[in-house]
């Protein structure tokens, strides 16, 4: 945990709906604030960048810098293809005779997975990129797809690698797999809630990322119920005021708590399988009382990553 943000890429994974861009967000803050230059980057998803950073202006293909420390990108496939291409064929014009004619169109349009490298090699070709002299980002966070989507972009590099034994893709994708199962250049950041559902679709998840030797680092428990709702003296009383009938709306603040209590415990039961399989640290994030998730939650929960990570 101590030296998570020592490495280049941080990739967060998980099934959708567990918080996946929150702690991508969260992570990027705390990131920013221990004096790290971030690139937070996501993968064609939905506007909700705005809301979290508390931004005026859309996050949108082009990288915005949000401040000194933190810039931000929402990659398209189709402008990523087009920053790519123009990258290596080094002229707009050239770009345009062969990536913009009907032959070539057709052929990039059967070039299965061509939408995943384009914004997986963006995120990486974004970790060598140099501005002065020095790395322009100590760290890219990459808020990648839902998990067997995000499998599918990470297996890329090493198919195009395979298939192309020449040429600029080849090389790009030989590096790029190498960056990705380099240990000291990238983990992998798993997020769950403390869920059967979600936990069991991470075991699979962790299962297939050794598989293609990818790093793995901590696993997020998003959404954790207070550990309070559990407390013995807490559900004695609660155990008391739903015996003797307490009135609206207090007996709706019972009825509350009690739920909230069976949550806790059974969110317990799935934290402590998670620490045996698949034993990775864990870092418990809590259940926020809002689903209007801004720049202010955000603090909060960049303030628990600090404080796991001290």
């Amino acid at each position: 945990m101590k030296t998570l943000f020592d490495h280049r890429l941080l990739l967060v994974a998980g099934k959708g709906g567990v918080g996946r861009t929150t702690t991508a967000v969260a992570l990027a803050r705390a990131a920013a604030r221990m004096g790290k230059r971030v690139l937070l980057a996501q993968t064609n998803a939905p506007p909700r960048l705005e809301r979290l950073l508390g931004l005026d202006q859309p996050v949108g293909p082009s990288v915005l810098v949000i401040d000194d420390k933190l810039s931000a990108v929402n990659m398209q496939p189709k402008e990523a293809l087009h920053e790519y291409g123009v990258m290596l064929l080094r002229f707009e014009p050239i770009y345009r005779a062969f990536f913009e004619n009907k032959a070539m169109r057709s052929f990039l349009g059967a070039f299965p997975g061509l939408d995943y490298w384009t914004m997986l090699g963006k995120a990486w070709w974004h970790t060598t990129q140099e501005y002065q002299g020095r790395p322009r980002y100590d760290l890219v966070i990459l808020d990648g797809p839902a998990s067997g989507h995000a499998v599918a972009m990470l297996r890329i590099p090493g198919v195009v690698a395979s298939a192309m034994h020449k040429g600029p893709l080849a090389r790009d994708a030989g590096q790029a797999r190498a960056t990705l199962c380099d240990p000291k250049a990238t983990s992998v950041v798993l997020v769950t809630l403390p869920e059967e559902l979600p936990a069991r679709e991470t075991l699979t998840l962790v299962r297939d990322l050794r598989e293609l030797g990818i790093p793995l680092g901590p696993l997020v428990v998003n959404g954790m119920p207070p550990a309070e709702a559990a407390d013995g003296a807490v559900e004695r009383a609660v155990a008391a005021l739903a015996r003797a009938g307490a009135p609206p709306p207090l007996g709706h603040l019972v009825a509350g708590l009690s739920v909230l209590g069976t949550r806790r415990h059974d969110a317990e039961q799935v934290v402590a399988r998670l620490a045996v399989d698949p034993a990775l640290p864990m870092l418990e994030l809590p259940r926020l009382p809002t689903s209007d998730i801004g720049p202010t939650e955000i603090t909060a929960l960049a303030d628990l990553v600090l404080s796991a990570l001290a």
